[in-house]
């Protein structure tokens, strides 16, 4: 990995979870301080998986637990509460909402953070959103500019600091770099690997080798909604070592 990381506690552990043909038996865990690599072809199961954690969908059995507690995911909201949150691949329309300004995009999970008395903190809100502007360099004119109007990369940043002001502590990117440009790329890694050091557990969908290479702790790889494998990141693993995995047959002790 790009960054020498120890893994802490287990901090998510999931299941056997199923849901119809597409996540069959899929269990595995998230260490505190970890980036743990999903991946494999289109169509392997990936993101109806994280989906799953993420209250998106609902699955036919398996359990979630956060730091040793059963959780609930319901909704979105019941996992946004208990911590997960999703920085979805379709970031245009299940990450934002394109008519709406940045700001409001922000605030929108956290209006129970900015409200006194039932009335929104605007101020409280605008502070909090300039922070993150800073401190991730979002490109922007004003806090009433449209979503839609942000590049890519951009738009990324925004979907983060909604996440970061909510202290997620498991964070779930879903091809997070897929159509922004390689400075765009290069921030979100660092912020990744900043979140890992503080403590979190991260989730990182690609079909990009070379991305899950050179920031994973771990990988694990599917086919066809199955897990294929389960590698610790090495010098040993190689594109060919994942791509084997992710159209041949199941290994049951991957190295």
């Amino acid at each position: 990995p790009i960054v020498k990381r120890t893994p802490g506690k287990v901090r998510l552990k999931a299941k056997n979870l199923n849901r119809a043909r597409k996540v069959r038996n899929v269990s595995f865990e998230v260490r505190a301080g970890e980036i743990l690599a999903l991946t494999g072809l289109v169509g392997a199961g990936r993101t109806e998986t994280v989906r799953l954690l993420f209250g998106a969908d609902r699955g036919d059995s398996g359990e979630v637990e956060l730091d040793g507690k059963k959780l609930k995911l319901a909704t979105p909201a019941d996992a946004i509460e208990a911590g997960i949150c999703l920085l979805s691949e379709d970031r245009k329309d299940q990450g934002l909402i394109l008519g709406q300004s940045i700001k409001e995009n922000f605030g929108l999970p956290n209006l129970k953070k900015f409200s006194r008395k039932g009335w929104l903190d605007g101020q409280a809100e605008t502070e909090s959103f300039n922070d993150y502007i800073k401190k991730l360099q979002i490109k922007v004119s004003g806090h009433r500019q449209l979503a839609s109007q942000l590049s890519g990369g951009n738009q990324q940043k925004v979907v983060l600091s909604k996440w970061l002001e909510r202290n997620a502590e498991i964070l779930i990117f879903d091809e997070p770099t897929r159509g922004i440009d390689v400075g765009a790329k290069f921030e979100i890694y660092q912020w990744m690997n900043k979140l890992a050091s503080e403590g979190k557990g991260i989730i990182m969908i690609s079909s990009e080798l070379p991305e899950v290479l050179g920031m994973s702790d771990r990988i694990l790889v599917m086919k066809e909604g199955e897990l294929m494998g389960e590698l610790r990141n090495s010098p040993k693993v190689t594109q060919e070592t994942l791509m084997n995995l992710a159209i041949g047959e199941k290994e049951e002790k991957a190295a």
